[in-house]
């Protein structure tokens, strides 16, 4: 019996080595199909030189990064994974759109989009997804892996806030850990914020702090019929430019256009950050964002993103693992194009 259940045992682990074995095999035939071996997910930017401007460096992002939980899902759901596996899988920006939830001592932020609350869990009765939730998993994430860097993207969800609760409360839970932010308004090389949280603000500094991080501030781009300029320009500061393309009303086609339109003719540089949002609700009455999704996800696969060259900020809906790696590759000299032109 004890013959038998060795060899039972030693068959398993053979067959579990061939299956691992196997498993990598295909992994590194699909990395060097692309022309080059893919740069590890979670700490990718350890290939780039210190003195590299944040703005120079092709990074995925997410948009609505905190809605894999939320109800209604069909409206509002623009992810699947938890802001904790989006940073495992690659991604460096997040939108983070925050809302106050309670009242006076109790008041918090808490993730939101538009009139829906984000959840930690598929249940409608699980707890809220609040801003302390992702510090600490981002925090943890910067800790285990200091190559990297993460930048954080706020707005105010709720029209109805009072701008000031709001800032204090954002502030307040920044101060907990100052030293983990990179607060200044002024785009920093990669070295200086390694391991750091990045902080960019779409709200308007009611509190007069003076260091409320990046000013990514642009105009609503609401319209559903197509402009001939997609994408429109502010400023961060007096030397420095902001791109937005981020046309959220357009249907398929037209996004894509929009899309490749940046992509193709708008190149993010030293003094300039770029944000192209690919998430769009379409230009109908009910919006489906996991619908519009796929279709331009899927084009973005297709599309060639040259080794060596700055995109920005790619932003997308349902973000996955494989996108996240097409968009980050572009970093590197050794990645040859794929797809189509």
């Amino acid at each position: 019996m004890k013959v038998l259940f060795r060899k039972k045992v030693i068959t398993v682990l053979i067959l579990m080595a061939v299956l691992v074995s196997g498993l990598a095999g295909t992994w590194l035939e699909n990395a060097y199909a692309q022309g080059a071996e893919m740069v590890q997910t979670t700490e990718w930017m350890m290939n780039i030189p210190d003195d590299t401007r944040l703005s120079s460096i092709t990074i995925p992002g997410t948009h609505y990064s905190g809605t894999a939980h939320v109800f209604p899902g069909y409206f509002f759901q623009c992810q699947n994974l938890s802001i904790a596996d989006q940073l495992v899988r690659g991604y460096r920006y997040l939108d983070v759109r925050l809302g106050i939830d309670g009242r006076g001592k109790k008041a918090a932020l808490c993730f939101k989009n538009s009139i829906a609350d984000c959840r930690t869990k598929g249940s409608i009765f699980s707890k809220k997804l609040y801003l302390a939730d992702v510090l600490e998993q981002t925090y943890a994430f910067l800790e285990a892996h200091p190559s990297e860097t993460v930048i954080f993207c706020v707005a105010d969800e709720v029209a109805g806030d009072d701008p000031k609760e709001f800032e204090d409360l954002l502030f307040s839970a920044i101060n907990k850990n100052r030293g983990k932010w990179y607060l200044n308004n002024e785009i920093p090389s990669l070295g200086n914020v390694r391991g750091k949280v990045v902080l960019a603000s779409r709200f308007q500094d009611a509190n007069l702090y003076g260091t409320t991080g990046l000013k990514f501030n642009w105009d609503e781009q609401n319209n559903t019929d197509p402009v001939d300029l997609p994408y429109e320009m502010t400023g961060i500061n007096g030397n420095q430019k902001l791109w937005v393309q981020d046309r959220y009303r357009y249907n398929t086609e037209e996004k894509v256009d929009a899309v490749m339109d940046m992509i193709s003719n708008v190149q993010a540089d030293d003094s300039t950050f770029t944000l192209n949002f690919l998430s769009t609700v379409g230009d109908g009455w009910m919006p489906h964002p996991k619908h519009y999704a796929d279709l331009i996800n899927e084009e973005l696969l297709k599309t060639k993103l040259y080794p060596n060259t700055s995109y920005g900020v790619l932003i997308v809906d349902y973000g996955t693992k494989e996108i996240a790696q097409h968009i980050y590759m572009s970093n590197f000299k050794a990645q040859e194009p794929k797809g189509e032109e």
